[in-house]
């Protein structure tokens, strides 16, 4: 639906739906135990990495801004609650003694905590990236021997803050207490033997001290009073760690509070959805994971009333071939299905994990259209309980990528592609667009759609240039960048034909491209293009915003156009909005690669 359409709607519904906010505020007595909260809750989902960028910038880790259409689309696929991981660090002052939160974040956070209270959605907030390795001064909540205590006043300043923010909030608003809170990298621990190392299962010093974070939290939202003195609060464990050990060192600030909720993150198996190179989902050998954890944490938090969300749950995306043309869809959606159905039985709610792109990402917030529905449709049935195991079956056999039809047959024999899992030896820069370098280039100024267009886009900065490399060799493994796949296509010999793709202009912008690209076979780069005001300069304008660039291939040689280049061809190419030094912005489109 387009965003013109929904605009007005979103209007009307904003005006009655804040006021049932506060009219539910001044009559929602939190009568329901947490227990019966989070019963009710249904299927959530994370807007990650997002707000928890620690720099405080919503787009710099590639994400737009979230829109009211990004909440709705959650909405209306069948999502009954929202995490929104936030960080801090950068909206405060250490200096300033009572910690001021910076007005114009906050009132950000709070209009998109009012757009999921005008979708009903359940909305989860917290202090995220806060607590990590890096440790005292930016993740300032932090473990190391040395800062426990003004952790502790930053916190009690912060959530005072912000319960204050929300004090009138109803009961769909819940806060969270913090993310992954884990002993600094570098401090030796209390062995002094832990130097430089990440310590994610924890000991009892460490959990000790979370224990008094997840203390103060509650004593500073409680001590605000309205409707904060019986808000549902939710704190996690150590690292908010599944091990049974740390499982059982978690401790409830207050035994008679029967508004509390207890978190973890559950990422298993481990070597599927994470951390190792398992593609093929295996029923009993995930089954066997699951048992290891999901009985204590029924034993320790459910058995004694205290209810317990997964907050955090996915599988990252694998490719079952070298070539990385086969994705392993169908195992994702076997296994979000089996893992979600477990926690169910043990009364466990889950909050899918989603990033926006890359391995993790499922829905495209530029677009609001879901990338990979299937895994989505599978966590939402087995969460609801409305999709059988043969229903998910049958779902994941239809999504599943025969080695035999990979791409359909096209004219096209290049397409670019952002949110692969990939950045290594791929590079870029800018000159004045947000003086960035690296990577960031990648997920700031450039974007693709599922057709293979290529779209820059400098978001209304001016400046000279936008350099990027792009690498398809699809042995690379690393994150966040763009990759040029190869579409299937039958081999050709090259001698004598051409390269074609279009460039056009958007929003009234002028643009110029030029580069070259490297093609296994062919000895020399495959020059194009030239600057502004040369021969040979592909120029489009207000007056002329398409133009066609069609680059020649040499005439004598051998090379062809296999079904698959995907093992050694690469791209450079540099996008100008104008003359040198006429700092323009950019905003235009490249089309896929054609051979002809």
């Amino acid at each position: 639906m387009k965003n013109s359409i929904l605009k007005p709607i979103f209007r009307a519904i904003a005006a009655s739906s804040l006021l049932g906010v506060v009219q539910a505020a001044q009559t929602q007595a939190f009568q329901r135990s947490a227990m019966e909260f989070v019963d009710a809750m249904g299927p959530g989902i994370n807007i990650g990495n997002t707000f928890d960028v620690p720099n405080g910038d919503e787009t710099e880790w590639g994400n737009p801004k979230v829109t009211r259409e990004l909440i709705h689309a959650y909405k209306e696929k069948g999502f009954q609650a929202v995490r929104i991981p936030i960080s801090w660090r950068k909206q405060f002052s250490r200096e300033d003694p009572a910690h001021t939160i910076k007005p114009a974040f906050l009132e950000r956070v709070k209009e998109v905590v009012d757009w999921c209270m005008e979708e009903d959605l359940v909305t989860i907030i917290n202090i995220h990236h806060d607590g990590g390795d890096d440790g005292w001064p930016g993740a300032w909540l932090t473990i190391d021997g040395k800062h426990e205590e003004q952790a502790g006043e930053i916190l009690k300043h912060l959530w005072t803050q912000i319960a204050n923010t929300f004090r009138a909030y109803d009961e769909r608003l819940i806060f969270e207490a913090f993310n992954e809170v884990r002993k600094a990298k570098r401090y030796a621990g209390v062995s002094g033997k832990q130097a430089n190392q990440e310590d994610w299962g924890g000991q009892q010093a460490y959990f000790d001290v979370v224990n008094r974070y997840g203390r103060i939290f509650y004593e500073a939202v409680r001590a605000t009073g309205g409707n904060n003195a019986k808000r549902y609060l939710m704190i996690p464990t150590y690292a908010a760690g599944f091990q049974p050990h740390t499982i059982r060192a978690w401790k409830t600030p207050n035994a008679n509070d029967n508004h509390i909720i207890a978190t973890i993150h559950c990422y298993e198996p481990g070597d599927f959805c994470l951390w190792g190179n398992r593609k093929a989902h295996d029923p009993a050998y995930a089954k066997q994971c699951l048992d290891r954890y999901f009985p204590v944490m029924k034993e320790h938090f459910i058995d004694k009333g205290i209810p317990l969300i997964l907050g955090e749950v996915n599988a990252t995306l694998r490719y079952y071939d070298a070539e990385r043309l086969l994705p392993n869809h169908d195992a994702r959606v076997r296994w979000v299905w089996q893992y979600v159905n477990e926690a169910r039985k043990n009364r466990f709610a889950v909050v899918f994990w989603e990033t926006g792109a890359g391995g993790m990402g499922e829905i495209d917030r530029r677009t609001c259209k879901w990338i990979h529905p299937s895994i989505i449709e599978a966590f939402i049935g087995a969460h609801k309980g409305t999709m059988t195991k043969e229903d998910a079956e049958k779902l994941a056999q239809s999504v599943k990528v025969s080695a035999t039809v990979i791409y359909p047959k096209t004219d096209d024999v290049l397409r670019w592609k952002i949110g692969s899992d990939s950045y290594a030896k791929c590079w870029g820069q800018t000159m004045g667009f947000g003086n960035l370098n690296g990577n960031g280039v990648n997920s700031r100024y450039l974007s693709s759609d599922e057709n293979g267009n290529l779209f820059i886009h400098t978001k209304g900065l001016g400046g000279n240039m936008l350099h990027q490399q792009f690498w398809a060799d699809q042995s690379i493994t690393a994150k966040r960048t763009f990759k040029a796949y190869v579409m299937t296509h039958e081999a050709t010999p090259l001698a004598g034909r051409k390269l074609v793709f279009s460039l056009k202009a958007l929003n009234g912008t002028t643009a110029n491209v030029k580069g070259f690209l490297r093609i296994p076979g062919i000895k020399d780069q495959v020059h194009f293009g030239a600057d502004i005001g040369q021969d040979g300069a592909f120029v489009v304008t207000p007056e002329n915003p398409v133009v066609t660039v069609e680059i020649p291939l040499p005439a004598k040689t051998d090379a062809v156009w296999r079904e698959n280049l995907s093992g050694g061809i690469s791209a450079e190419l540099q996008f100008f909005p104008g003359k040198w030094n006429e700092g323009k912005k950019l905003d235009c489109v490249m089309s896929p690669i054609r051979l002809k």
